[in-house]
């Protein structure tokens, strides 16, 4: 005994309009998948250029602050109206976790 199962025209048609609307899916997901990749990558390889370019500048202030920092001396304070000081002041957190100024005499003793 055997059982024959006919398949209509109409369910193939559906069956064949829906593997090609999901084929259709399936591309377009790849087309922007590819796309964002390729973007992404252009993005990558501009940052990691911009990166040299102020890594080297980084490199050459740093350069110029040393050259700058080597040249100041006592002399070249006292030029730019610096002068020594007979009591420093210090600014500290005091007991009451507000900030308080603490002066240091000649003799080392702290002051308020």
């Amino acid at each position: 005994m055997y059982i024959t199962k006919t398949i209509s025209y109409d369910t193939r048609a559906r069956v064949f309009w829906t593997f090609v609307v999901f084929a259709f899916i399936a591309l377009v997901i790849y087309i922007y998948a590819v796309n964002t990749t390729i973007r992404n990558t252009i993005a990558r390889q501009n940052l990691e250029n911009e990166v040299a370019i102020v890594s080297t500048q980084l490199g050459d202030l740093e350069f110029s602050y040393i050259a700058l920092k080597n040249k100041v001396s006592l002399d070249l304070a006292y030029t730019r109206g610096f002068k020594n000081v007979s009591s420093a002041q210090y600014v500290s957190r005091g007991e009451s976790r507000s900030l308080t100024m603490n002066v240091t005499s000649v003799s080392g003793t702290i002051s308020r």
